[in-house]
């Protein structure tokens, strides 16, 4: 005979017929397959009326030990979907959404913010309501379950904490928001963004409660067959196991392996474009002209970009006149379809370094490029101007994916690239008189530094900058990764006292740390050439993010902060790293000198790690005015 009956919310199944009764006499009480408890036999009636707001236990006499008549279930197991939601899981999605609206490193758009606090509140009702089956199994075990009187005055009292939640964080938010706004130069937000902002995050909250309400269900029915034929035990690490493989394989085979042939193919296909107003060049400096090695074709959309956009000599005269020293500069790019594997095309570009002169000239920078084969024209063209056009610049592509999908998925290509580049070019270089070979830079910005770093890692700090400093003649990164190997190899062993936004190392003899140009301002003696430099903002969510934000403070949480970070920043378990990747997102939101922005900072950079003879600070000045409408 199968039970079928409810205790409060739950439906409880069980087979108890064949079962003796006790030496007293009595009936024994049944076990539910669906989650192990007690549950009344039928026929002992002293069991109805027990439990408040259930119905009585259904007995059903079935031909099979498997089947039982589903028609007779109770209508509320049928409402799974829309059942009342736990009590715990309302209290944590209630705390985490207050959380959420704190700022972070960055000021958030209403959207931001939504998603932010919708994905935070579905994971703290997970988060709770698995907290409160643990608690109410507890309860249980010591007979202290809550009557219906507490379960009703916990309800009320939790709605009122609620409102006034809820109604306080919409009326500070704004607030908030315009404070961290201030610090970075950004435009206020008004009240106006608070009825979108609540729609869309009860829109998210809504979808990720559904799923989870499928997902739990389906995890539900399974244990529940599951404990038909098998101990309870079992059972229940049977469904764990199906479900963890199941979740693995969907996410992994299913989500990411889709997303990525989906990237794969929409930015090979992007790759191919050429950006509007770009031409073919005809000057025999650059790549992809008619001189050229390297096809125009092959060069990759970014490719051609960087090619094509070389400082003019017409460009050079306006900032620095009729000069009879300006160059025509040399920029050299290697794009994935020029030829096959990284030390093919590293050789392919010594080889158009030979052709164009490089090696002749006063600057060689060797650059690692993004992940799309993006170099930051800012960058380029003030080194260019600096040096009055006598620079040569190489590059090589390694991917057509952007940054943050290259750094999941081909951050060891950036790695092979940048060290592939380098050693090419600096054994042709190392095989020059050392009077007359150019100065040799190392140039990366975000997953580049991260490549462009690749070929001088070592066991240590000590080790990785005396590779540094004896393998080129400077090195300038800016905007470093929070996966760069000797940034945290430096920031690790930084002073005592020193934050971590802007470390001091041995110091400061070999490596400095900029967060803006005035802090590269005014002469210092102390700082022996070759000089590495390593410019970033405190508000930088790409050096900054940590995977274990989730589960340990942040450091750059920690005082003192960045003048770039509000007060009320802090740190909360999970949430904290959730709104890190809404950072991750918006790192180019905010104006240049914050967040993931480095334009303004690459004139007082290039200038502090290979400044041209009797370049001064003034010159740098004028530079920066001269470039900021381009």
């Amino acid at each position: 005979m199968i039970v079928i009956g409810t205790y409060g919310e739950r439906p409880h199944m069980g087979s108890c017929s064949a079962r003796p009764r006790t030496s007293s006499g009595t009936a024994p009480r049944c076990r539910c397959w669906w989650c192990g408890s007690p549950t009344p036999d039928r026929r002992d009636t002293s069991h109805a009326g027990r439990y408040p707001g259930t119905r009585a236990s259904i007995g059903l006499t079935t031909t099979g030990s498997r089947g039982w008549d589903v028609s007779q279930e109770p209508a509320r197991h049928r409402g799974w979907l829309w059942r009342r939601p736990t009590f715990g899981g309302v209290a944590v999605a209630l705390l985490f959404w207050w959380w959420s609206l704190d700022p972070s490193m960055l000021p958030r758009a209403w959207s931001a913010q939504a998603a932010v606090s919708g994905l935070s509140a579905a994971i703290g009702y997970l988060l709770g309501t698995l907290a409160g089956y643990g608690v109410a199994a507890v309860l249980r075990r010591f007979g202290r379950t809550p009557s219906p009187r507490v379960r009703r005055s916990g309800w009320l009292a939790l709605g009122v904490v609620a409102v006034v939640v809820v109604v306080a964080g919409l009326a500070l938010w704004p607030g908030w928001q315009n404070q961290q706004r201030d610090l970075v130069g950004m435009a206020h937000v008004g009240p106006a963004v608070l009825a979108p902002m609540v729609a869309a995050t009860l829109v998210v909250f809504g979808v990720l409660f559904l799923v989870g309400r499928v997902v739990g269900h389906g995890i539900v029915l399974l244990d529940g067959l599951l404990a038909r034929r098998l101990p309870r035990l079992v059972a229940h690490a049977v469904t764990a196991a199906v479900f963890l493989v199941a979740a693995v394989v969907v996410t992994r085979d299913v989500v990411a392996d889709g997303f990525f042939d989906w990237a794969n193919r929409r930015f090979a296909a992007v790759d191919t474009t050429t950006d509007p107003g770009v031409t073919a060049p005809t000057s025999p400096a650059v790549s992809g002209s008619p001189a050229s090695l390297v096809p125009w074709a092959t060069l990759g959309e970014y490719g051609r970009s960087f090619v094509a956009q070389t400082t003019s000599p017409a460009k050079l005269r306006a900032f620095h006149g009729a000069a009879d020293d300006l160059m025509e500069p040399i920029r050299v790019y290697v794009g994935l379809r020029s030829a096959g594997s990284p030390d093919e095309r590293a050789a392919l570009a010594v080889r158009e370094l030979e052709r164009t002169g490089a090696f002749r000239r006063e600057v060689l920078a060797v650059v690692t490029v993004t992940g799309t084969g993006w170099v930051d024209p800012d960058a380029t063209s003030a080194v260019e101007y600096l040096h009055g056009g006598d620079t040569a610049l190489v590059g090589l592509q390694y991917s057509y994916l952007p940054s943050w999908i290259s750094f999941l998925v081909d951050r060891d290509e950036a790695g092979e690239a940048g060290t592939a580049l380098y050693r090419h070019v600096h054994r042709r270089w190392s095989e020059l008189p050392a009077e007359s070979r150019p100065r040799l830079i190392i140039f990366g910005e975000s997953l580049g530094s991260y490549g462009a770093e690749a070929a001088f890692g070592g066991p240590d700090a000590g080790a990785s900058l005396a590779n540094l400093v004896d393998g080129a003649d400077g090195a300038l990164f800016t905007g470093p990764t929070e996966a760069n190997r000797i940034w945290n190899q430096l920031t690790d062993d930084r002073e005592p006292g020193s934050p971590v936004w802007r470390p001091v190392y041995s110091d400061g003899t070999r490596v400095r740390f900029a967060n803006r140009p005035a802090d590269l301002e005014g002469p210092d003696q102390a700082w022996t050439p070759p000089r590495v430099l390593y410019v970033h903002h405190p508000s930088d969510p790409v050096g900054n993010w940590r995977p274990d934000s989730l589960w340990r403070r942040p450091e750059w949480t920690e005082a003192p902060r960045g003048y770039d970070i509000p007060a009320r920043a802090g740190w909360f378990p999970i949430v904290t790293g959730v709104q890190e990747v809404a950072d991750l997102i918006a790192g180019f939101s905010a104006p240049s000198g914050y967040g993931h922005n480095y334009a303004i900072d690459f004139v007082s950079g290039w200038a502090a790690v290979a400044p041209p003879v009797r370049w001064t600070e003034a010159d740098s000045a004028r530079l920066q005015q001269h470039l900021a409408p381009e």
